[in-house]
């Protein structure tokens, strides 16, 4: 164990990680997106103490001290590195709708991970930093999952090995136009836990065929800049969207919609309730995003509609400051 020592009274550091859209189809667990638009920022100040961890959120829907993915990174981060003579606060402001589907815990934990590396001098590595992070994603699905975090990490398209923890990133080609979906009526409880236990434990060697068809024809549409082939790569997930589907209000309906209207692929966001399209062109994103909404107010749901394209830029420090 590494005992550190902080001369310095007080510092401050603040990180903001992007949003992310998890499996964008047959990618379960293995593919994932950095989005624009939606980001967490995390503000962590040091000082000099006794080995405690303090956790404020901005939003009320997300919980504060140690229920926050935040505190789990820190803590296992500080028990690792023997963090006793100083003192950690982190204010974490979600800019990520919480309990969405779009990477808010992985983006909050890659943003504490790689904040505290940071004004801690760690010099913590890619993979240490998925690894601690990961500890956060897995603090509310109950197992590390490594494909949203990686994406908010690294930003672009990211491929991930859970086991071997590599992380290979696609620069797409070409823009892709995104709209989104995000249902106001959200569980806030184990929302990913549960909709991963719902998974099958087994599939059949047909079905097995059948998505890596789909999977190497969606990695294929990135490579050579195929928005078609990757619209309908993205809409034929054979294992994951049967069941998760089943928690979102006229999923099916929409989805019917959406390709109806010209969206070139449909599906759900991560874990959801949150679902994603793309679309040609931001105005015909805007346009149909309008629809879907129009549908769901007809059932007296609320929603919000984002719009968005790949995020190039990971995880990034945007202030530092101390206090001598």
């Amino acid at each position: 164990m590494i005992i550190m020592k902080h001369m310095l009274s007080r510092e401050s550091i603040v990180v903001e990680a992007p949003a992310s859209i998890a499996n964008l189809g047959p990618g379960f667990d293995v593919l994932a997106m950095a989005i624009t638009g939606l980001r967490d920022t995390v503000r962590i100040v040091i000082e000099s103490g006794e080995g405690n961890i303090y956790v404020v959120s901005s939003d009320p829907r997300t919980p504060g001290g140690k229920g926050n993915v935040a505190y789990a990174v820190a803590s296992k981060i500080a028990e690792k590195y023997g963090l006793h003579d100083i003192d950690i606060h982190i204010v974490v402001d979600k800019g990520i709708p919480t309990s969405a589907g779009l990477g808010g815990s992985a983006a909050t934990s890659v943003a504490t991970a790689y904040g505290l590396s940071r004004i801690l001098k760690l010099g913590l590595s890619k993979r240490e930093l998925l690894k601690f992070a990961g500890i956060g994603e897995a603090y509310v699905a109950g197992t590390p999952h490594y494909d949203n975090v990686a994406a908010s990490l690294f930003g672009g398209i990211v491929i991930v090995d859970p086991y071997k923890l590599e992380v290979h990133v696609i620069k797409p080609k070409k823009e892709i136009w995104l709209g989104i979906v995000v249902p106001e009526k959200r569980d806030l409880g184990y929302k990913t836990r549960r909709a991963r236990s719902i998974l099958p434990k087994n599939i059949s060697l047909k079905l097995y065929v059948k998505q890596s068809a789909s999977l190497a024809k969606l990695i294929h549409a990135f490579h050579i800049g195929d928005i078609s082939l990757l619209g309908e790569a993205i809409s034929s997930d054979h294992i994951v969207e049967p069941y998760r589907s089943k928690l979102i209000e006229h999923y099916w309906e929409l989805k019917k919609l959406a390709l109806n209207n010209g969206a070139l692929g449909f599906n759900i966001a991560g874990a959801g309730p949150s679902v994603f399209f793309i679309h040609m062109s931001r105005q015909e994103v805007i346009n149909l995003g309008k629809k879907l909404l129009e549908h769901l107010i007809s059932y007296g749901i609320k929603a919000s509609f984002h719009v968005s394209t790949v995020s190039s830029q990971g995880v990034r420090v945007v202030g530092v400051r101390r206090w001598y």
